[in-house]
């Protein structure tokens, strides 16, 4: 069936869902492997590169980094852009992070200055990369590394692609505390706020 959002000009808008059997950006695998009690078993996931690479992470251990996920705030530590995006896989608008794939030959903080400018039009002044990590090993070998660092300039939405909509916002505590409570926010994106805000009374042992 298909259900269509309304039509607002000049938004993203979900027609419809459809099964495929081929995927254009992305390639399906199965992986067999074995049980601790002996059973063949087959686990089922996709993933941005080929068969070489997925191989390469399983049996020889290497680590690739597909793109870097934004942790920027102000000097004074007091606000963090934060993106209002709309997803197509949620359907809806959803708060997260900007974020972004590496182009080939970039390093992980040229990737992260250039997505951060086509995202929120600012410059972002690199202070600290973590390692690559996985996004969500259950279904993608994706990984990110997490960039943090200072944010400057004023935000636009003028470099943003036509598939995006994204509003850029500067988050300060008493916001981030709205977010997390009403709206939707990826994992990722709330696990950063609560910690850099202190919004986990969890974490004080409350």
């Amino acid at each position: 069936m298909k259900r269509q959002q309304q039509d607002v000009t000049g938004k993203l808008k979900v027609e419809r869902v459809r099964p495929v059997e081929s995927l254009k950006y992305l390639k399906a695998y199965a992986i067999d492997y074995t049980s601790k009690t002996g059973e063949q078993e087959v686990w089922e996931l996709v993933s941005r590169g080929g068969k070489e690479r997925l191989e390469q992470e399983i049996f020889e251990h290497k680590s690739y980094c597909d793109g870097s996920v934004i942790f920027a705030t102000d000097v004074t530590h007091t606000h963090v852009v934060v993106l209002k995006e709309f997803r197509v896989g949620a359907g809806g608008y959803v708060y997260m992070l900007p974020a972004g794939l590496t182009d080939p030959g970039e390093s992980i903080e040229i990737t992260a200055v250039r997505e951060f400018k086509e995202e929120t039009g600012m410059a972002l002044e690199v202070v600290r990369v973590e390692p690559a990590r996985y996004i969500s090993i259950g279904i993608v070998n994706e990984k990110a590394s997490l960039v943090f660092g200072y944010y400057s300039g004023t935000p636009s939405t003028a470099n943003q692609a036509d598939h995006e909509d994204a509003e850029i916002m500067l988050v300060d505590k008493d916001e981030a505390k709205r977010i997390l409570a009403a709206e939707e926010v990826t994992f990722r994106t709330a696990t950063l706020l609560q910690d850099f805000f202190n919004l986990n009374s969890f974490f004080e042992g409350k």
